[in-house]
C-alpha cells in the first residue's frame, strides 16, 4: 500500500469476529453476521465519509472470504489484511435480556484472530490516526503488536484513539488485565468506554474519577457512553455531553463501535485528528459527540452492526 493511498487514513486494527445472531427469543435459529470491535469502527467510518484503512488477519475461509468482499464494497483499505489458513474466530450471541443487552461467548483459540503476526507493528507513512479496539489491542500476540504499533503511531506524530470494550470472557482476571489496559491508554490520545466497562474495571467509582486518573496516564480525552442516557467527553474544560435520540431497539450489537467511529469521523472531516489534534476547540467536541451519539442510537435498531450512511461532514 502506498504512502498516497494511506494520505490522511485512519488506520483501524482490532477483531474481526463472526458474530452468530439470534433471530427468535429462544436462540432456535441463528443468522452468521460480520462483527468483532476493528471490523466494525472500520466500517462506520467508511459509512460516515472518513477514510479507513484495516489492519490484520482474515482467515480465507467462507466468513473470511466474506469480510474482505465486505471491506471492499464499502472502501476500506485493505492493503494491510494479512492471509490466514486458520478459521475466523466467532463469537456466539445469546438471546438479549433486558434493553437489548447481548452476551457474547467467543471462540478464539485457533482461529485467524490468533496469527501471531497478523497485526502490524509499524505505524505506516501517511496515515493521520490509529484506532486500535478492544481486546484485540489488549491481549494475546495482536495486543502485542498494537503496542508497538501505538507508540510507533504516536512517533510519527499521528494520534491514538482507544476502544476499552470488555469482554470479560476472554481476559485475564481484573488484577492483570488492568495494567494491560492502563498501558494503552497511556499510549492514547482519546479512550472510549462505557459505564459497563467501567463498573468491571473499577467497581464502586465515580465514571469522572476514572476518567481523571486515564487523563493523569496519558489520555488527552476520555469518551464514557451512558447507554440511553448518552454521552459525556472528559477534557480540560468542562466537560461536554451529548444526550442519545430515543430508539425502538432491536439490540445493541456494535453500538459503541459506532459510536467511535462517528467520533472519529466528525473530527477526521474537520482536520482534528493527527498533528490537528492540538487544534481541536470543544465546539469540535460537541458536534462529534452529539453525532456520535444520534448513528449509535440509529444503528441500535437494526439487529447486528449495521451502522447508517451519514456524512460526518
Amino acid at each position: 500500500m502506498s504512502a498516497r493511498d494511506l494520505c490522511h487514513a485512519i488506520l483501524v486494527v482490532g477483531e474481526a469476529i463472526g458474530d452468530f445472531i439470534p433471530r427468535d427469543p429462544d436462540g432456535r435459529h441463528y443468522e452468521a453476521v460480520l462483527g468483532g470491535s476493528g471490523f466494525n469502527a472500520a466500517l462506520a467510518l467508511a459509512r460516515f465519509g472518513a477514510k479507513p484503512v484495516y489492519a490484520g488477519a482474515l482467515s480465507t475461509d467462507a466468513l473470511g472470504r466474506r469480510f474482505r468482499a465486505a471491506l471492499l464494497a464499502e472502501g476500506i483499505g485493505t492493503g494491510l489484511v494479512r492471509d490466514s489458513a486458520l478459521p475466523t474466530a466467532v463469537a456466539i450471541v445469546s438471546p438479549l435480556g433486558p434493553g437489548g443487552v447481548p452476551e457474547f461467548g467467543l471462540h478464539l483459540e485457533g482461529t485467524a484472530h490468533a496469527e501471531p503476526e497478523g497485526t502490524p507493528r509499524l505505524m505506516p507513512p501517511g496515515a493521520v490516526h490509529l484506532h486500535a479496539a478492544s481486546f484485540g489491542a489488549t491481549i494475546g500476540p495482536s495486543g502485542e503488536a498494537a503496542g508497538d504499533l501505538a507508540a510507533s503511531a504516536r512517533h510519527a506524530g499521528a494520534t491514538v484513539s482507544y476502544d476499552v470494550n470488555i469482554r470479560a470472557s476472554v481476559l485475564p482476571e481484573r488484577s492483570r488485565a488492568l495494567p494491560l489496559i492502563e498501558a494503552r491508554i497511556s499510549q492514547s490520545d482519546i479512550v472510549k468506554a462505557s459505564l459497563d466497562d467501567l463498573a468491571w474495571l473499577h467497581p464502586g467509582e465515580r465514571a469522572e474519577d476514572v476518567a481523571r486518573r486515564w487523563q493523569g496516564l496519558g489520555a488527552r480525552l476520555v469518551l464514557v457512553t451512558q447507554g440511553p442516557d448518552g454521552a459525556i467527553c472528559y477534557g480540560p474544560e468542562t466537560p461536554p455531553t451529548a444526550s442519545a435520540p430515543s430508539v425502538i431497539v432491536a439490540d445493541t450489537v456494535g453500538a459503541g463501535d459506532t459510536f467511535i467511529g462517528g467520533f472519529l469521523a466528525v473530527l477526521a472531516a474537520r482536520g482534528r485528528l493527527g498533528v490537528g489534534f492540538a487544534d481541536v476547540t470543544r465546539g469540535d467536541l460537541q458536534s462529534a459527540l452529539a453525532f456520535a451519539c444520534a448513528v449509535a442510537a440509529d444503528a441500535c435498531t437494526r439487529p447486528g452492526c449495521d451502522p447508517p450512511r451519514r456524512n460526518a461532514t
